[in-house]
């Protein structure tokens, strides 16, 4: 049992795909040509039916015309009778005697000749100036003249040609007869042959026109029926069907052969005119029975194509199991390489496509695995090359910071000693021989709280410089204690406030440290009141801060700043003035090479009101992007 998942035809598996359209074309094919074989058999089967059908009423209609044809015989076998005809040209007169025997001896030959030998003839009536009639049944005759309205009476004073009465209720009898068709004929003379006797009229039931028709058997749903141009139904082997319905449809098609739907079920009819007395004969065969054998025949067939599709469709998968086998297998080893497992081969030994696909496969496997090594060593170099070149760019920068810090620290107490404050002097001696001491291990991490320290010491050295002019606020959250920055992070920073904010100031300056958090940052605020920058220098600064992170990532600055940049702004590449540009670079680049593109400095600085250095590190527990140094 295949279970697909419905999605793209294309998309589907080699082995389903296969099947599925196997089975599509198989079950395809075999239902198409039992079909079309159905359909061309019946259609064939129905003609050849409605041809046998149109040659039995054919036959029917030869035999009844021919029944006819023999009652209008018998309406001339009063010719053969001289005696009967002497008795009917000679006059009604004479006496009672004479008229009862005339009417006993034509009485008694019509009993002799057409009622005894034909059990289908009701009734004979002679009528001359007196009716005679000869009958089966006793009836009381209707002498009173009313016969004289007739059509076929007056029709038949003056035609010599047999007239033919279609079905009516027996006529010139009371309380009325029962219902028969009749052959009317003008009686003439046999010495006179212009003279009209009078006519006869054979009235005859459909006993004889039953026995014809009898023997023609239309199934059990189909049926024969005789219909006159009056829409009277003259016989008819059913009443399960409505024939008046059927005859309407052939005279509106103007065909002798038909198809068509009777509540809801198709039919065949065939239908022969009579001429002699206008009567067409309908016969009605029902398709769904003249085709039930073909249909049980199609039904056989249709299950024994779904037998053989079945009995395909297992074969079909058998040979696919057995012929995909070693494909799937080399798809399955493609996925097992593709989750990162190179140790894989193809086993089979064949010498068709599918072996000559696996031996492939087992090259691309063994020279991805060479390349991959081969790659993998590369990397490592690389890795290797990159690392120590970061470490030396750290250290480089490391080696800046030192010696700059030094320099302005010794610049000071030797300031201070010049101008006698010998105390302070050896004050601040303490506390840079304090500083120095850490800053032998300036080139690793150290804890937040050792940073403060430092930066304290720091502080408290310029503080005594500048005489009361210099006040410092360091607002560090606790908890951030024991976080690991990078050493001599915020004296840079913070040296650069104190030159450029209070050295150039006459009233007092406040640096103040705090820190704060987002989702992912560590936020580290150095912001002092003193003369700030006008906008044309923080763009400059800004600047300066944004080509040192395009050195980082050459792509960038190739793309973002060009070359022609850097010559506008040759600062960025110099200290300031005053000394200490160095030192925001510095901090910017150390921050960005340990943690990535996302962390260094941000500045913003008005005239005359102060400047703000933000510094962004990463949450402790965070990926870097770099390499620890």
């Amino acid at each position: 049992m295949i279970v697909l998942r419905w999605k793209k035809y294309r998309d589907w598996r080699l082995k389903p795909k296969l099947l599925v359209f196997a089975a599509v074309f198989i079950l395809g094919s075999l239902y198409s040509v039992t079909f079309i074989s159905y359909t061309k058999y019946t259609e064939d089967f129905e003609s050849q039916s409605s041809d046998s059908v149109q040659q039995i009423i054919g036959q029917v209609s030869y035999n009844i015309d021919t029944y006819l044809d023999d009652l209008n015989r018998l309406s001339l076998a009063l010719y053969m009778n001289d005696f009967v005809m002497e008795a009917l040209e000679d006059e009604d007169g004479g006496s009672a005697l004479s008229r009862l025997q005339k009417r006993r001896l034509i009485e008694e030959f019509l009993d002799q000749m057409m009622i005894y030998p034909r059990g289908d003839i009701n009734r004979v009536f002679i009528i001359t100036n007196t009716i005679y009639s000869s009958g089966r049944i006793q009836v009381d005759i209707d002498d009173s003249g009313l016969f004289k309205q007739f059509g076929w009476y007056k029709q038949a004073l003056v035609s010599p040609e047999p007239i033919f009465v279609p079905a009516h209720m027996q006529q010139m009898v009371n309380n009325r007869g029962p219902k028969v068709f009749s052959i009317v004929r003008q009686l003439r003379s046999t010495r006179n042959s212009d003279k009209v006797l009078g006519v006869i009229k054979v009235d005859a039931n459909y006993t004889g026109i039953e026995n014809i028709v009898r023997k023609v058997n239309m199934g059990a749903y189909g049926g024969l029926f005789i219909i006159d141009n009056k829409e009277t139904v003259i016989y008819g082997s059913t009443g399960k069907l409505e024939a008046v319905h059927f005859y309407r449809s052939i005279q509106q098609s103007g065909q002798k052969t038909l198809k068509v739907d009777y509540n809801g079920e198709p039919y065949l009819l065939n239908s022969t005119l009579l001429p002699r007395s206008d009567w067409t004969i309908v016969a009605v065969n029902s398709l769904t029975e003249l085709n039930a054998k073909a249909t049980k025949t199609r039904n056989f067939g249709l299950w024994m194509a779904l037998a053989c599709a079945a009995l395909a469709f297992c074969v079909l998968w058998w040979f696919l199991q057995k012929f995909l086998r070693p494909l799937l297998n080399v798809v399955r080893l493609m996925r097992t390489v593709e989750r990162g497992d190179l140790n894989v081969r193809f086993p089979d030994k064949r010498g068709d496509e599918v072996g000559y696909l696996g031996l492939s496969f087992n090259a691309l496997v063994s020279r991805i695995r060479t390349m991959l090594e081969e790659n993998t060593q590369l990397v490592k170099q690389v890795y290797e090359t990159e690392l120590l070149q970061k470490e030396a760019q750290v250290l480089a920068l490391h080696s800046q910071i030192k010696p700059h810090f030094i320099f302005n620290t010794l610049n000071m107490i030797s300031l201070q000693m010049q101008m006698g404050k010998t105390d302070k002097s050896i004050g601040h001696i303490q506390q840079l021989s304090s500083i120095l001491r850490s800053m032998t291990r300036s080139d690793k991490d150290i804890t937040l709280q050792r940073e403060i320290e430092l930066l304290r010491a720091y502080l408290s050295i310029q503080s005594g410089r500048y005489e009361g002019r210099l006040d410092y606020e360091i607002d560090i959250d606790p908890s951030l204690s024991q976080v690991n920055v990078p050493a001599l992070l915020f004296q840079p920073i913070v040296e650069n406030a104190v030159i450029h904010g209070c050295e150039t100031k006459r009233g007092k300056t406040t640096v103040r440290i705090a820190s704060r958090e987002t989702d992912s940052k560590l936020l580290f605020v150095i912001e002092d009141t003193g003369i700030g920058m006008d906008e044309e220098t923080l763009e400059r600064v800004r600047h300066k801060l944004a080509l040192s992170e395009d050195a980082e990532h050459p792509a960038a600055h190739e793309a973002g700043h060009p070359a022609e940049h850097a010559a506008e702004h040759p600062a960025a590449h110099e200290p300031s003035r005053s000394g200490t540009g160095i030192g925001l670079l510095n901090v910017n680049k150390r921050i960005k090479l340990k943690y990535g593109a996302g962390y260094g400095l941000t500045v913003d600085s008005t005239l005359h009101e102060g400047t703000a250095v933000t510094v962004a590190l990463p949450k402790p527990g965070r990926e870097w992007r770099s390499y620890d140094v």
